[in-house]
Protein backbone atom coordinates (compact mmCIF):
# COMPACT_ATOMS: atom_id res chain seq x y z
CA UNK A 1 0.00 0.00 0.00
CA UNK A 2 1.00 3.61 -0.62
CA UNK A 3 0.76 6.32 2.03
CA UNK A 4 0.69 10.00 1.16
CA UNK A 5 2.54 11.93 3.87
CA UNK A 6 1.51 15.56 4.35
CA UNK A 7 3.50 17.71 6.82
CA UNK A 8 1.37 20.62 8.08
CA UNK A 9 2.86 23.70 9.72
CA UNK A 10 1.79 24.78 13.18
CA UNK A 11 -0.98 27.27 13.85
CA UNK A 12 1.62 29.24 15.84
CA UNK A 13 3.58 30.08 12.68
CA UNK A 14 0.55 30.61 10.42
CA UNK A 15 -0.80 34.11 9.83
CA UNK A 16 -4.25 32.98 8.65
CA UNK A 17 -5.23 29.56 10.00
CA UNK A 18 -8.67 29.55 8.35
CA UNK A 19 -7.22 30.20 4.90
CA UNK A 20 -4.38 27.73 5.46
CA UNK A 21 -6.93 25.07 6.48
CA UNK A 22 -8.72 25.64 3.17
CA UNK A 23 -5.45 24.92 1.33
CA UNK A 24 -4.88 21.75 3.36
CA UNK A 25 -8.42 20.54 2.69
CA UNK A 26 -7.96 21.09 -1.02
CA UNK A 27 -4.76 19.02 -0.90
CA UNK A 28 -6.47 16.17 0.97
CA UNK A 29 -9.38 16.26 -1.48
CA UNK A 30 -6.92 16.03 -4.37
CA UNK A 31 -5.10 13.06 -2.81
CA UNK A 32 -8.36 11.23 -2.16
CA UNK A 33 -9.25 11.59 -5.85
CA UNK A 34 -7.02 8.57 -6.68
CA UNK A 35 -8.40 6.11 -9.24
CA UNK A 36 -6.96 3.20 -7.24
CA UNK A 37 -8.24 3.08 -3.61
CA UNK A 38 -5.15 1.22 -2.34
CA UNK A 39 -3.75 4.17 -0.38
CA UNK A 40 -4.01 6.15 2.83
CA UNK A 41 -3.21 9.72 3.87
CA UNK A 42 -1.13 10.64 6.92
CA UNK A 43 -1.29 14.27 8.04
CA UNK A 44 1.59 15.12 10.40
CA UNK A 45 0.71 18.20 12.43
CA UNK A 46 0.81 19.99 15.76
CA UNK A 47 -2.78 21.26 15.58
CA UNK A 48 -5.38 19.53 13.42
CA UNK A 49 -6.56 21.92 10.68
CA UNK A 50 -10.20 22.85 10.35
CA UNK A 51 -11.29 19.99 8.13
CA UNK A 52 -14.16 17.93 6.77
CA UNK A 53 -11.98 14.79 6.65
CA UNK A 54 -11.92 13.93 10.36
CA UNK A 55 -14.26 10.96 9.83
CA UNK A 56 -12.70 9.79 6.55
CA UNK A 57 -11.20 6.34 7.16
CA UNK A 58 -8.51 6.99 4.54
CA UNK A 59 -7.10 9.98 6.45
CA UNK A 60 -5.11 9.90 9.71
CA UNK A 61 -4.26 13.09 11.59
CA UNK A 62 -1.05 12.30 13.41
CA UNK A 63 -0.17 14.92 16.02
CA UNK A 64 3.58 15.09 16.59
CA UNK A 65 5.24 14.84 20.01
CA UNK A 66 7.72 17.72 19.64
CA UNK A 67 7.31 21.47 20.10
CA UNK A 68 6.33 23.86 17.29
CA UNK A 69 9.15 25.89 15.74
CA UNK A 70 10.11 29.24 17.25
CA UNK A 71 10.71 31.87 14.59
CA UNK A 72 13.17 34.74 14.88
CA UNK A 73 14.17 37.96 13.13
CA UNK A 74 17.60 36.83 11.95
CA UNK A 75 16.66 35.72 8.43
CA UNK A 76 16.74 31.99 9.23
CA UNK A 77 13.01 31.35 9.47
CA UNK A 78 12.93 29.49 6.15
CA UNK A 79 15.36 26.89 7.48
CA UNK A 80 13.55 26.71 10.82
CA UNK A 81 10.32 25.91 8.97
CA UNK A 82 12.08 23.40 6.74
CA UNK A 83 13.52 21.61 9.80
CA UNK A 84 10.03 21.38 11.29
CA UNK A 85 8.71 20.01 8.00
CA UNK A 86 11.51 17.42 7.83
CA UNK A 87 10.86 16.24 11.39
CA UNK A 88 7.17 15.83 10.63
CA UNK A 89 7.90 13.77 7.53
CA UNK A 90 10.15 11.47 9.59
CA UNK A 91 7.48 11.15 12.28
CA UNK A 92 4.80 10.20 9.72
CA UNK A 93 7.10 7.82 7.82
CA UNK A 94 7.93 5.94 11.03
CA UNK A 95 4.20 5.55 11.63
CA UNK A 96 3.74 4.28 8.06
CA UNK A 97 6.62 1.84 8.36
CA UNK A 98 5.16 0.39 11.57
CA UNK A 99 1.95 -0.27 9.65
CA UNK A 100 3.78 -2.14 6.89
CA UNK A 101 3.36 0.57 4.23
CA UNK A 102 5.48 -0.30 1.17
CA UNK A 103 5.92 3.21 -0.27
CA UNK A 104 5.30 6.76 0.88
CA UNK A 105 4.88 9.93 -1.18
CA UNK A 106 5.59 13.32 0.35
CA UNK A 107 2.97 15.96 -0.49
CA UNK A 108 3.21 19.61 0.50
CA UNK A 109 0.12 20.85 2.30
CA UNK A 110 -0.92 23.34 -0.41
CA UNK A 111 -0.32 21.24 -3.55
CA UNK A 112 -2.55 19.00 -5.67
CA UNK A 113 -1.47 15.65 -7.10
CA UNK A 114 -2.32 13.41 -10.03
CA UNK A 115 -5.05 10.82 -9.49
CA UNK A 116 -2.89 8.24 -11.32
CA UNK A 117 -0.22 7.88 -8.64
CA UNK A 118 -1.73 5.17 -6.44
CA UNK A 119 -2.56 3.01 -9.45
CA UNK A 120 0.92 3.48 -10.92
CA UNK A 121 2.63 2.45 -7.67
CA UNK A 122 0.28 -0.50 -7.21
CA UNK A 123 1.09 -1.80 -10.71
CA UNK A 124 4.84 -1.10 -10.72
CA UNK A 125 6.02 -1.73 -7.16
CA UNK A 126 8.68 -4.41 -6.72
CA UNK A 127 11.25 -5.24 -4.06
CA UNK A 128 14.02 -3.89 -6.30
CA UNK A 129 12.53 -0.45 -7.03
CA UNK A 130 13.45 2.13 -4.39
CA UNK A 131 10.84 4.59 -5.63
CA UNK A 132 10.26 7.37 -8.13
CA UNK A 133 10.70 11.12 -8.47
CA UNK A 134 8.77 13.57 -10.61
CA UNK A 135 10.93 15.52 -13.03
CA UNK A 136 7.79 16.99 -14.61
CA UNK A 137 5.04 18.93 -12.88
CA UNK A 138 2.90 22.05 -12.99
CA UNK A 139 3.48 25.48 -11.45
CA UNK A 140 0.14 27.15 -10.75
CA UNK A 141 -0.05 30.88 -9.93
CA UNK A 142 -2.99 30.81 -7.54
CA UNK A 143 -6.15 32.34 -9.01
CA UNK A 144 -5.04 32.16 -12.66
CA UNK A 145 -6.71 30.13 -15.39
CA UNK A 146 -3.52 28.40 -16.45
CA UNK A 147 -0.49 26.54 -15.13
CA UNK A 148 3.08 26.14 -16.37
CA UNK A 149 4.14 22.58 -17.17
CA UNK A 150 7.77 22.30 -16.06
CA UNK A 151 9.46 19.67 -18.22
CA UNK A 152 12.98 19.76 -16.81
CA UNK A 153 13.41 20.19 -13.06
CA UNK A 154 10.11 20.17 -11.18
CA UNK A 155 11.72 18.04 -8.46
CA UNK A 156 14.07 20.90 -7.59
CA UNK A 157 11.18 23.30 -7.00
CA UNK A 158 8.44 21.34 -5.28
CA UNK A 159 8.38 18.90 -2.36
CA UNK A 160 5.47 16.91 -3.80
CA UNK A 161 7.76 14.88 -6.02
CA UNK A 162 9.17 11.92 -4.05
CA UNK A 163 7.83 8.36 -3.82
CA UNK A 164 10.14 6.14 -1.78
CA UNK A 165 10.29 3.06 0.41
CA UNK A 166 10.00 4.12 4.09
CA UNK A 167 13.20 2.32 5.08
CA UNK A 168 15.14 4.50 2.61
CA UNK A 169 13.83 7.85 3.80
CA UNK A 170 17.12 8.68 5.56
CA UNK A 171 18.76 9.11 2.15
CA UNK A 172 16.58 12.18 1.57
CA UNK A 173 17.94 14.12 4.54
CA UNK A 174 20.71 16.66 4.88
CA UNK A 175 21.76 18.56 7.96
CA UNK A 176 19.37 19.85 10.65
CA UNK A 177 16.42 17.63 9.63
CA UNK A 178 16.31 19.21 6.15
CA UNK A 179 14.34 17.01 3.74
CA UNK A 180 16.12 17.40 0.40
CA UNK A 181 13.47 16.59 -2.22
CA UNK A 182 16.00 17.13 -5.03
CA UNK A 183 17.85 13.91 -4.21
CA UNK A 184 17.17 10.88 -6.37
CA UNK A 185 20.56 9.14 -6.79
CA UNK A 186 21.84 7.59 -3.55
CA UNK A 187 24.41 5.02 -4.75
CA UNK A 188 25.22 3.49 -8.13
CA UNK A 189 22.61 0.79 -7.54
CA UNK A 190 20.21 2.66 -5.26
CA UNK A 191 18.18 5.46 -6.81
CA UNK A 192 14.70 6.76 -7.61
CA UNK A 193 13.37 6.20 -11.11
CA UNK A 194 11.76 8.99 -13.08
CA UNK A 195 7.97 9.03 -12.91
CA UNK A 196 6.59 8.88 -16.48
CA UNK A 197 3.97 11.58 -15.96
CA UNK A 198 3.67 14.92 -14.09
CA UNK A 199 2.92 14.13 -10.44
CA UNK A 200 1.73 17.38 -8.94
CA UNK A 201 0.56 20.96 -9.23
CA UNK A 202 2.67 23.32 -7.17
CA UNK A 203 0.41 26.09 -5.85
CA UNK A 204 2.28 29.39 -5.96
CA UNK A 205 1.55 32.91 -4.71
CA UNK A 206 -0.91 31.61 -2.12
CA UNK A 207 0.84 33.13 0.90
CA UNK A 208 1.86 29.72 2.31
CA UNK A 209 4.93 28.84 0.22
CA UNK A 210 8.22 28.48 2.10
CA UNK A 211 10.47 29.41 -0.79
CA UNK A 212 9.25 29.99 -4.34
CA UNK A 213 7.32 33.26 -4.45
CA UNK A 214 6.20 36.09 -6.68
CA UNK A 215 9.78 37.11 -7.44
CA UNK A 216 10.29 33.84 -9.34
CA UNK A 217 6.98 34.25 -11.17
CA UNK A 218 7.80 37.83 -12.11
CA UNK A 219 11.00 36.54 -13.73
CA UNK A 220 8.95 34.09 -15.79
CA UNK A 221 6.44 36.76 -16.82
CA UNK A 222 9.01 39.49 -17.54
CA UNK A 223 8.43 41.16 -20.91
CA UNK A 224 10.68 39.88 -23.67
CA UNK A 225 12.19 42.26 -26.25
CA UNK A 226 11.92 40.27 -29.52
CA UNK A 227 14.75 42.26 -31.09
CA UNK A 228 17.24 41.37 -28.37
CA UNK A 229 19.51 38.33 -28.88
CA UNK A 230 19.68 37.70 -25.13
CA UNK A 231 15.88 37.88 -24.89
CA UNK A 232 15.53 35.37 -27.70
CA UNK A 233 17.87 33.03 -25.83
CA UNK A 234 15.80 33.44 -22.66
CA UNK A 235 12.58 32.82 -24.58
CA UNK A 236 14.02 29.71 -26.23
CA UNK A 237 15.11 28.39 -22.84
CA UNK A 238 11.65 28.94 -21.39
CA UNK A 239 9.94 27.26 -24.33
CA UNK A 240 12.16 24.20 -23.86
CA UNK A 241 11.42 24.09 -20.14
CA UNK A 242 7.79 25.23 -19.84
CA UNK A 243 4.43 24.74 -21.53
CA UNK A 244 1.38 26.88 -20.77
CA UNK A 245 -1.64 24.68 -19.98
CA UNK A 246 -5.22 25.92 -19.33
CA UNK A 247 -6.32 24.91 -15.83
CA UNK A 248 -9.56 23.42 -17.18
CA UNK A 249 -7.55 20.52 -18.63
CA UNK A 250 -6.08 19.70 -15.22
CA UNK A 251 -9.11 19.88 -12.94
CA UNK A 252 -10.26 16.27 -13.29
CA UNK A 253 -6.85 14.61 -12.86
CA UNK A 254 -5.64 16.86 -10.05
CA UNK A 255 -8.99 17.79 -8.45
CA UNK A 256 -7.75 21.35 -8.16
CA UNK A 257 -10.40 23.77 -6.95
CA UNK A 258 -10.47 27.55 -6.98
CA UNK A 259 -10.09 29.03 -3.51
Amino acid sequence: MLAFVVPVKSKKVTSDWRYFSILVNRTIHSICNQTNPNFEVIIACHEIPDTQFMKDSRVTFLQVDFAPPVLNKEGTNHWIKEADKGKKIKFAVEHAQNKGIKYIMTVDSDDCISNKISDFVHKNATDTISGWYSKKGYLYPEGKRYAYLNLKNFHTLCGSCVIIKPELIHFMYGENHHFDHERHQFTDSLYLKQLPFPAAIYSMLNGANHFLDDVEMQKKQRRINPLSKSSLQILYGRLRKYRLVPLMFLRKEFAIQSL
